[in-house]
Parts: C-alpha cells; structure tokens; sequence
C-alpha cells in the first residue's frame, strides 16, 4: 500500500469523524470549509485508534488561542505508577482530484510530504517550555490545571512521555534533534514519533490481522528484564503434594496452577509484550478464543479440563520450598498458549466482582515455566508445543528482524510480504485496495533464482524445508539476513512475467514445432525447468542496461510503460535457454541426460558463463513483441 493511498484512507476516515461526531462536538464544525476541521479530528481519530476510548473529548485540551492541537492528561497503571502524556499532532491537508492524485495546490505532489525541520523544531520548543516551565497560561482553564499539575509531577520525580502525532513522512534532518531532546531529558521524559508509515503500520496490524498494536498512551513494562511474582494455587490438602510437578531434568522447570487473577494481571502489565518469542500472537477476533472465553465466563470449573494450558520460558527460577504460595521469576515470555492468555484476560477484564470471583473459585490454568537462556533449546521448545496446531518451518521464523523489516518495506507497495500463514484475516477488504499477499516462500523462490543466480536450488523438492532450516546447510542464512524486498519484489515480477509468456505461449503450442514447443512442453506440462529462464533473464537485463545506461533494475521494471521490454527480454532469455536444452531432445537416449542436466548447478554455471560473453542484440529486444 503506497503511502499515498493509505493517505486516502485516514482522510476519508477524518471526514467521517467530522459527519458523525459533529453534532456531539462543536470543534469538529468550527471552521467552515471541511478540510480546516480535520486537524481537530486527527486527534480525535489518535485518541480512538490508539487509546480505543470513545470519551476523547475529556483529554482535548486544545484551545481557541492556541494554534496546534494539544493533549495533556494522566493515566495510573495497572501496577499503581502515574505517568503524563503530552500529545501534539500535524494533519496534512492534501487536495485529492478526481483521478485520485494528490496535489498540493495545483501540482501533483511527487514525493509524499515529509516533516518540515523548521516545524519540527518548533514543535520540539514548545515542548521544551512545557517541560522548564517557562509556558505562559492561555484563555483555556483545563490545559492550565493540567499543565501545573504535569509541572508538578515532574518536580516530584515523576515520569511523563512527549509524543508527536503526524501524517507526514519521517525526515532524517529531524533525527539529531529528536536525539537532543531525548539525552536532554532521560531517563524520566520520554519522546516518541509516530508518523505515517507508522500509523499505516499499525492500521494494516489491527485492520487486516487483527492483532491490537502496543498503544503509545500506556507504560510499556519489559516482561524480559522484570521481577514477576507468581500467586501459586495449592490444594487444602498440604499433604498431597498434586498442586505442582517440578522437575529437575536438563533445564529446571514446573508445572503449577494459577487462577484466572494471576493470568489477567500478567496480561494487563505486560500487554503484548509477553508473546514476542511466540511464533502467533493472539487474535483481535477468533472463534477459539469465543470458546475460551465462553467456557470460562459459563462453566469455569470445567476450563482446566478443556485447556492445553500455558507453557513460557524464563531466565530465572528459584528453588520453590513446599509452603510457598508466591513465586519470583526474572523475565516471563509465553511460547505456547497466547489465545489462552489473551482471551483470559479478556473474558475476566468484562466480568463483574462476582463474575471474577467464580472464576477464580472455579477455573484453574495449568501453568508450565520453564528455566532457559538458551536461545536454540528455546526455539526448539516453541517448535514442539506448537506441534498440535500443525505449524510449518516458515512460522518459526516468523519473528525474526529480518521478516519483520521485509514486510514492513513491502506495505509500501501492491505486494505484501507474508511471514507466517494466515496472518492477514480480511483478504477480501486488502483485495479491494488493489493489493495482494504474497507468502515469504514465493518471494524467496523467486529471489533465489534471480537475483541469486541458484535457479537449481530453487527447483529442489525440499526446497521450503531448506529455506527455513537455520543450520549451515540450510538455505535461510545465504536468503534473508541481508535480502532487500526491492530485489525480492523485482525477482517476483520477473517470475510473473514469465509465467504469463508461458499461459500465452500454451496456447500457440500446438500451431509449433521444433525446440521451443518442445522446451515450452517441458516447462508448462512437465513443470520443470521455469528458473533457468527467470536467472538468465537478469544477466540479459544487466547487458541491457549496459547498451542503455539504466541503472536500477527495480526502477525500470517497476515503471508500467516498461513491461514490453520486461516482456521481450524474458522471451530472449527463454530462446537461449532453449538452444542449450535443443542436444536433449533429439531422442529418448538423450532425453534420460536431461535430468542429470537440469539438477546439476554447473549446467547452469557453464550456461551463464557463455552468455555473459555473448552480444546482445538491442533491436531484437525493443522490437520484438511478447508472444
């Protein structure tokens, strides 16, 4: 999704902010003219998507003599700490035209628009007399009391975050200053930006999979670095020792009982924060968390024996005496069991005192924690307790920086990046804005004969078992750690290119003869051989761009008026493939050498190799139509 279209979304979501809140809320009909009105309603949809709260109107305290908009106001968390939000947002008014540019007065803007320096600044020195005191009070009564309230705070030690809420692009000149401003300020004021590739980030994580993103108007606490302490369940009977199974094998670990009040408060300090190293995070709507969620609002006594229950890893246990009722771990990560978690706290979160206290009378969770700093013994326990929900090797991985970063560079295109099966919920809707998801695997085929240069490994049978294995001879490590999504997305354009040569070719196979009817039957029926073609094809592109002095694949390929020549210069590269399989097909004698030919990555070698030397001829390339 370019930033662009995504920009056309949020503007159409403010306009009906405006129509359906207006009645209720006089700042959002302020200004005349639609477009003076959205700056308002930018926070407002802030304060809705991120802090999921219909009461906005009470945090606002943006005044008629104040130009930006400002949010001043306190929350307490869950473990009793008060922390101060100060909230400044931009909206960016863009004209859309009826063609769905966007224009800036009368131009069609090129670029989206990034973070001004000087704005920026600006914004950074009205925080700055926020924070020494130096602000003079204005006509608006309840940005005062809040003001003198956050100075007070701070003089008493206590911690506030600044955030700055935009929907312009991030700006490189801008980061020393935000580097400035942090230093300046640590460790108990904090700055955050969220500009709009993060905003568009977090709309795609909440809208299309339906997973609730961190919200920057809460403390985010580390489950890794802190101290939790454990409310361990026991049976009255002391003597029959069935409330906990230790046991002291390679890494120490137990398994014990904790009531749903255990569970919830783990989940309401640590949010989502607890399933980092969980190859699935819980799902904002799911039918098995429904029955979770069902069973232990309506037959709590009978959930431990409905539930697999949780298993989690953590750095440190100690040793648990036979009357302790509480339990001290350093660092808490769920491995197994995020849709429990998850849908515990959202069942007990919605209960009355009296629902609760059922629950915690009747429903037990079977808890198993785990001892380990061992980062592969880790990955392998995430692997088997997953086992039952018939998990692939591509899931495991799923996690990882590297997928992460590839599927974030993609949600700037018509592509997206899928890292683990299922993760996008409303394909239909994600269809509608003209995009398509694309599994990490086919990106990596793709990338692997391309831009690789190993068309043979990418043809191997067990080819998605070795892309995901992370030993040494394993593919994952030689793909992915410093794979660029441009040169992924630029491999799979090529593919789909040559496949549509195929489908057109398929059709006139009958009406031919000769070896290129014959290798297009091997190809198309017999489904062998498409990456030869595919890798060739990017050596005849760099010869190409030689005679033309084009420089970057990705620019040419992804511009649409160039897909004739895309078109003509896979079709050379299939002739050429062509002529070096024709020896194979004259007989059956020879035909048995072509299975040696085609698995053997020194054909490829020796092919290449000979036409790198080769001459390209220019006129065929710009003048030959695709079949």
């Amino acid at each position: 999704m370019l930033t662009n279209n995504f920009y056309k979304i949020l503007n159409l979501e403010l306009t009906q902010i405006i129509e359906n809140e207006s009645a209720n809320d006089s700042e959002l009909r302020r200004h005349k003219k639609i477009e003076q009105n959205k700056g308002y309603a930018f926070l407002v949809w802030f304060l809705n998507f991120y802090g999921r709260t219909p009461s906005y109107k009470q945090y606002i305290t943006d005044g008629k003599d104040d130009s930006s908009c400002d949010i001043i106001f306190d929350k307490t968390d869950s473990q009793g700490q008060k922390m101060f939000y100060v909230v400044q947002s931009k909206w960016v008014n863009l004209e859309i035209d009826n063609e769905g540019n966007l224009k800036r007065g009368k131009k069609i803007i090129q670029k989206f628009p990034q973070i001004g320096k000087e704005e920026f600044n600006a914004v950074i020195r009205d925080f700055d007399t926020v924070l020494d005191g130096s602000r003079k009070e204005g006509k608006n009564t309840k940005f005062n009391d809040k003001y003198q309230k956050l100075i007070e705070h701070l003089e008493a030690n206590g911690k506030a975050r600044f955030i700055f809420f935009t929907a312009a692009d991030t700006n490189s000149e801008i980061q020393d200053t935000i580097q400035s401003f942090s230093s300046q300020h640590l460790p108990n004021v904090t700055f955050q930006l969220i500009d709009i590739n993060k905003i568009k980030q977090d709309y795609i994580e909440f809208n299309y999979k339906k997973i609730v993103v961190d919200n920057p108007l809460e403390y985010n606490y580390n489950p890794e670095d802190e101290d939790i302490e454990l409310i361990i369940e026991r049976f009255e009977n002391r003597e029959s020792k069935r409330y906990m199974l230790e046991f002291e094998g390679r890494m120490k670990a137990y398994i014990f009982l904790l009531k749903p009040k255990t569970i919830h408060a783990l989940f309401q300090r640590f949010k989502f924060s607890l399933f980092f190293k969980n190859i699935r995070n819980p799902l904002l709507i799911s039918k098995y968390n429904e029955q979770i969620i069902e069973t232990l609002q309506k037959r709590p006594d009978t959930f431990w024996y409905f539930n697999n229950g949780i298993t989690a890893i953590t750095k440190r246990i100690p040793d648990v005496g036979n009357h302790a009722k509480t339990l001290t771990v350093k660092g808490v990560q769920i491995i197994n069991g995020a849709q429990t978690v998850y849908s515990i706290y959202k069942a007990y979160e919605s209960a009355t005192l009296e629902q609760r206290e059922i629950m915690d009378t009747d429903a037990r969770v079977s808890f198993r924690l785990i001892r380990s700093s061992d980062e592969q013994f880790n990955m392998e326990i995430t692997r088997f307790t997953n086992q039952q929900n018939q998990m692939k090797e591509r899931d495991f991985v799923a996690n990882f920086d590297e997928q992460r970063r590839l599927q974030q560079e993609s949600f700037e295109t018509s592509l997206w990046y899928e890292k683990r099966r299922g993760e996008f919920r409303n394909i239909q809707d994600i269809n509608k804005q003209g995009i398509n998801i694309v599994p990490n695997e086919a990106f990596a085929k793709a990338y692997l004969a391309f831009h690789l240069q190993k068309p043979v490994e990418a043809m191997q049978e067990n080819f998605e078992e070795q892309l995901f294995s992370l030993k040494d001879e394993g593919l994952y490590k030689s793909i992915f750690p410093n794979a660029r999504f441009e040169d992924m997305l630029c491999s799979l354009y090529s593919l789909e290119i040559l496949d549509i040569f195929f489908k057109k070719s398929r059709a006139k196979m009958k009406e031919e003869q000769g070896a290129l009817s014959e290798f297009l039957d091997i190809i198309i029926v017999e489904n062998r051989l498409p990456y030869y073609p595919l890798a060739i094809s990017k050596i005849l592109f760099q010869k190409y761009f030689e005679k033309t002095g084009n420089r970057s694949l990705y620019a040419f390929i992804m511009r649409k008026d160039n897909i004739e020549i895309s078109s003509s210069i896979i079709q050379y590269a299939v002739n050429l493939v062509s002529n070096y399989v024709k020896p194979y097909l004259k007989n059956e004698e020879t035909r048995r050498d072509f299975d040696d030919f085609i698995v053997n990555p020194i054909s490829y070698e020796i092919m290449k190799q000979e036409i790198e030397k080769m001459e390209i001829d220019i006129d065929r390339i710009e003048n030959v139509e695709p079949k």
